[in-house]
């Protein structure tokens, strides 16, 4: 009897064990294209603020590649997570290894700061990163990345013209171009059709136009059937530009990069 006793005891030890577990645990979702965090809540039948909670994200905007944690305690697996990603950390700023598929935006946005603080911290001139590359987190300022750097001035604060859904066709420039200003956390309208009409609709929706390209600008040009945009990746010491697109000098759905010279740089809309 004794024996059996314990054996009951051991099991009902081991069922609690293993209900505490599952009560912290929770899942990693990641963001596919036209994805929002309306859809995902759904799927996991929870809320939009419970997993924006989780993921400290303060606004609605998620983009492909984006991996968000569903459930669960979110300071736990957050710490957890943390450790794994950083060498150390203290109040002045921590350090990040660089993971297949993040961005700078997906860094800025776990840590709590501006993508423009990250690239100044790290005094970065681009928005490109490499897996395994180590960044360095700066501390959380008073303003929380409210004031930002010259691009930032340029673009409008994101309302009712920009969107979290990409609703442009799969693999083409337009489709692309959304994507990489979402990924920078300068998020434009899913509605501005196709690139041809670019130039107008940001204007309309308050956007800077000009022929002066910066990192992060959106190259327009009339050329082609349905005209064509590119992002601007990188702006040299020379005055040409690199730029990365989709359905130019690839198939619909590859990214190509591209380097303008600077004698054809400025003919160019670029808008900001």
């Amino acid at each position: 009897m004794k024996k059996l006793a314990f054996a009951v005891t051991a099991a009902s030890g081991t069922a609690a064990i293993l209900a505490n577990h599952d009560a912290h645990a929770s899942t990693q979702h990641t963001v596919k294209s036209g994805e929002s965090l309306w859809s995902i809540a759904q799927k996991y039948n929870t809320s939009v603020d419970e997993i924006k909670k989780n993921n400290n994200i303060s606004n609605n905007i998620v983009f492909p590649g984006q991996v968000i944690e569903i459930g669960g305690s979110g300071s736990q697996d957050s710490s957890s997570n943390t450790s794994s990603n950083t060498s150390s950390e203290a109040s002045g700023g921590s350090t990040h290894t660089v993971q297949s598929g993040e961005t700078l935006a997906v860094i800025a946005n776990k840590y709590g700061v501006s993508v423009d603080e990250l690239m100044s911290a790290n005094n970065l001139n681009n928005y490109i990163i490499q897996p395994n590359q180590t960044l360095q987190i700066p501390g959380a300022g008073s303003t929380g990345g409210g004031a930002g750097g010259g691009d930032t001035a340029t673009s409008p604060a994101p309302s009712q013209s920009a969107n979290s859904a990409n609703l442009y066709d799969w693999g083409q420039c337009t489709w692309h171009v959304f994507n990489r200003r979402a990924e920078a956390g300068k998020p434009i309208s899913t509605y501005w059709y196709n690139a041809q009409d670019w130039a107008n609709a940001a204007a309309n929706d308050g956007y800077t136009i000009n022929n002066s390209p910066s990192v992060g600008s959106i190259l327009q040009t009339y050329e082609g059937p349905v005209g064509h945009v590119a992002y601007v990746e990188r702006v040299n010491p020379d005055g040409s530009i690199m730029v990365s697109e989709m359905n130019y000098n690839t198939a619909p759905g590859t990214v190509g990069y591209r380097t303008i010279p600077a004698s054809q740089a400025s003919s160019y809309n670029y808008i900001h």
